[in-house]
């Protein structure tokens, strides 16, 4: 059972929404993503979704909702006034589902309706009234809530299928949790097999005990070896599976284990069975050459939570079906998640968490984020055209390009711990305040100019030096952007470098960053006096010591035939000729860098090297 369509009006602070959660051309569910800014409708979307789950399920089972004598089994999506849009006079909601019309190769449309405040059906959206016409049958005034399903549909794909809301507020009990101290009661779990009993909870805040106790039967049943008869016995009702297959009950572990694996990234994870009495759990992690984690509640909060979330949609997917477990391509169901990044580290969100979505093409996620780590992972790893990303409150389809620039962020994010040790091992012996310039020629320029102007105790008690990395062919990491990036890692890091550093750009930049603790930044002042070379440290020097002969000609070739000549200056050249020739003249300009470089030393209290 998939949704197919979703319509609402004046429900909190959505206006208007019409969505047709997209499907592939095999017909499989592509992902729905729920974005936008608290308060913007996210949670209100989701919970109708969830609330015409529950409705259809009580048409087939009896222990959906504990009945309530006087008004039947109760809502759970409860019809109040305050739901409606602010300054409106009514809300409506229609939802239009598909799913398979068993023993018959049709499907079969199911239906939701809510409807609160005064509103004639009759005058409404005509448009809107032909798809939603099985359900458009309220009163003008007062409150409606009404479902067309079929009893015998639903049972059936309840019973075969995965469906499931995990809201915001879900966890997993840690491991060095005491029960007793909170007065919790454990409640073991058990396989009931009433015919009018659903037993796969809807609403799942915590599954942990549930899924141990599946986890520990996955893993014993992975040792059977059944025979032909047995497989005959077994699976005679199972219209999916057919006598050519060949039956492995030992996949189902691995699919278990696969998904251990996405969790902790190591492809080396598998369970293990503990002794008895040894912790609350039979079942242990190998990790491989490390150590061993002891029980699955072991696991950190955000491990604890994909593992079990996921594993839910396994449990749930193979309820009286075997065969399900052992094939996870073949788990359909609908699977509703509020807030999917909660409790998740950037690596889970954008690396993980897209990789265990994969792992069930069949099943409908439709999920709200805050994360744009998150959409990008999706995006990575399904394509872009096939992650569908609604913005609240208006549900407004929107692209990739919105999110690109997070791209850069999660790469630079990445490369923040490894690239901040660097820092750490690079500033370990320096004693001195460091100067940092957008590139080589800047160290030696001003180092020269220091000289010229009797400023060596001031270069003395400094270190000079450009950012990113020097190589033959340029700097690495270099430029105004190089500076930006040790910024954005010093703002974060600051306590990987105890001295002062003065973060020095070039006069054409538009916008610096702001000083960080000991961190300073400066630009150094434009000379309005040289025309010709008005970007870069070189805009200092005279005019017209930029001669011909200090400039190169490159051509790039053009995919059309064509061609274009590119005319620059070899600051390489420049530089070493002028920092030979030593004519103090050439570095008159070079005195609001001396202040810059003063002033940055008595700010920091820093005695001049003698």
């Amino acid at each position: 059972m998939y949704l197919h369509e979703i319509f609402l009006k004046n429900t909190g602070p959505i206006s208007e929404c019409h969505v047709k959660p997209p499907f592939d051309d095999a017909g499989n569910p592509l992902p729905v993503v729920v974005v936008g800014p608290n308060g913007s409708g996210k949670t209100i979307f989701l919970s109708y979704i969830v609330d015409a789950l529950f409705e259809f399920a009580k048409k087939a089972f009896r222990d959906i909702a504990v009945p309530d004598s006087s008004k039947g089994t109760p809502y759970f999506r409860d019809i109040h006034p305050r739901a409606v849009r602010s300054g409106e006079r009514f809300s409506l909601s229609f939802l239009r589902f598909k799913a398979n019309k068993y023993f018959d190769v049709k499907e079969i449309d199911l239906y939701y309706c809510e409807k609160l405040g005064s509103v004639d059906p009759d005058s409404y959206s005509p448009d809107v009234k032909s798809v939603f016409d099985p359900v458009w049958n309220w009163t003008t005034s007062g409150n409606h809530k009404d479902v067309l399903a079929d009893k015998m549909t639903v049972a059936i794909e309840m019973e075969r299928h995965a469906h499931a809301f995990f809201p915001s507020s879900r966890r997993e009990d840690p491991d060095w949790l005491n029960p007793k101290s909170l007065q919790a009661r454990l409640v073991d779990y058990e396989s009931r097999r009433f015919n009018d009993v659903f037993d796969k909870p809807l609403w799942i805040e915590t599954c942990a005990a549930e899924n141990i106790s599946w986890v520990l039967d996955v893993f014993l049943d992975s040792f059977i070896d059944p025979d032909e008869q047995q497989i005959k016995n077994y699976f005679k009702y199972i219209q999916e599976y057919t006598m050519g297959q060949q039956i492995t009950l030992a996949q189902s572990r691995e699919n278990v284990e696969q998904i251990l694996q996405t969790v902790l990234q190591n492809e080396d994870a598998k369970l293990s069975l503990n002794f008895r009495y040894f912790g609350p759990s039979r079942i242990s992690i190998k990790t491989g050459d490390g150590p061993p984690i002891p029980t699955l509640p072991s696991l950190s909060a955000g491990q604890s939570q994909l593992f079990n979330l996921f594993t839910t949609i396994i449990r749930y997917g193979e309820w009286r079906n075997l065969n399900k477990s052992m094939n996870l391509s073949q788990i359909a169901g609908l699977v509703v998640i509020d807030e999917i990044d909660t409790h998740l580290h950037p690596t889970l969100q954008h690396d993980v968490l897209p990789e265990l979505i994969s792992l069930f093409p069949k099943v409908q996620f439709i999920v709200s984020s805050h994360s744009p780590l998150f959409l990008l992972g999706m995006e990575k790893r399904f394509g872009v055209d096939r992650v569908t990303i609604l913005e609240m409150p208006e549900a407004k389809r929107i692209n990739s390009e919105r999110y690109s620039e997070f791209g850069k962020a999660f790469e630079y994010y990445q490369s923040t711990e490894r690239y901040s040790e660097k820092i750490k091992q690079h500033f370990a012996n320096m004693t001195k305040p460091v100067v940092l310039t957008e590139g080589k020629t800047d160290v030696r320029y001003i180092q020269t100019a220091l000289e010229l102007l009797n400023e060596e105790k001031l270069l003395n008690s400094l270190d000079i030096r450009p950012v990113g990395k020097e190589g033959d062919e340029g700097d690495n990491g270099g430029g105004n952007s190089g500076l930006d990036n040790f910024h954005k890692i010093y703002a974060i890091k600051s306590s990987i470098i105890h001295q002062p550093i003065l973060l020095l750009y070039d006069s054409d930049v538009k916008k610096t960053p702001k000083p960080v603790e000991k961190l300073s930044v400066k630009r150094i002042r434009e000379n309005p006096e040289n025309t010709k070379v008005s970007e870069g440290i070189e805009n200092l020097f005279p005019e017209e010591l930029f001669e011909e002969h200090f400039y190169g000609e490159t051509v790039i070739k053009k995919g059309d035939g064509g061609q274009v000549t590119k005319r620059e200056l070899k600051k390489r050249k420049f530089c070493d000729w002028i920092c030979k020739e030593k004519n103090v003249d050439h570095f008159a300009k070079f005195d609001s860098i001396v202040q810059i470089l003063k002033e940055f030393v008595e700010a920091h209290e820093v005695p001049p090297f003698i």
